[in-house]
């Protein structure tokens, strides 16, 4: 597979590289109502309060959808829309799977660190 790096985090999302750098997935959560939001919300999608601070994601997904597209040397590369067990949904990679797992398939986060650029979260089929 081949990792494309991030090469500079901003000040928007300094927390978010370091809980990769520490090995946890941060997301967003509201104060005022709990809910969960992804990493770069800025106000709540459930009710729209500014109030949002950084929290521990589970590290547990499902698929939502997924694609394969040919790699090196015949392998594949494997991107997935995945749903958090919280709630928010990210666009991750797929390592491990030989082809695009079907919708609802279990996931466990797993934290890709390429030799340059920044950590950023992968997940796997468990086994």
């Amino acid at each position: 597979m081949t990792v494309h790096t991030i090469a500079r985090r901003d000040a928007a999302s300094a927390a978010w590289f370091e809980g990769l750098t520490e090995g946890v997935l941060l997301i967003r959560r509201c104060d005022a109502c709990g809910h969960h939001c992804r990493p770069d919300a800025e106000a709540c999608t459930a009710c729209e309060s500014r109030d949002l601070r950084w929290v521990e994601a589970m590290g547990t997904a499902r698929v939502v959808a997924a694609v394969s597209t040919p790699g090196e040397a015949g392998s594949a590369t494997i991107q997935a829309l995945v749903e958090l067990a919280e709630g928010p949904w990210l666009h991750a990679p797929v390592l491990g799977a030989s082809s695009a797992p079907p919708p609802g398939t279990a996931l466990v986060l797993t934290i890709l660190r390429p030799d340059q650029g920044e950590p950023f979260p992968a997940f796997t089929v468990p086994a």
